[in-house]
């Protein structure tokens, strides 16, 4: 039998062009609870930080090349985030590896 709620932590790297965070799997919704994005380095970076419903759907912006100065930190979301299930959030920065996140996401069963 399937979990009714699952809490996750995803950590993540961010590249210089849009990769996948995090997927909301089948019969699942994923709620994400925070987002925190650090940049390690001593030069600012931008953060860019979308939405698509779907593999196919039309990217959103959730931030766009939202700028973070070195050794600073940044949340992301405000307040909760609905990921249905095959939404998918993505991360690009302006450094490769020049921008840590980490998202914490509860995962709750639909239906």
């Amino acid at each position: 039998m399937a979990e009714l709620n699952v809490f996750k932590t995803v950590t993540h790297s961010v590249q210089n062009s849009l990769t996948s965070v995090y997927t909301a799997p089948a019969n699942y919704t994923g709620i994400v609870l925070s987002t925190q994005v650090t940049n390690v380095s001593d030069s600012t970076h931008t953060l860019t930080f979308t939405y698509q419903d779907s593999a196919s759907g039309a990217a959103t912006e959730i931030l766009s090349q939202f700028s973070i100065p070195g050794r600073d930190a940044l949340g992301a979301t405000s307040g909760k985030l609905v990921v249905t299930t095959g939404g998918i959030l993505k991360m690009s920065s302006s450094g490769t590896d020049k921008l840590k996140a980490v998202v914490g996401i509860l995962e709750s069963l639909n239906g």
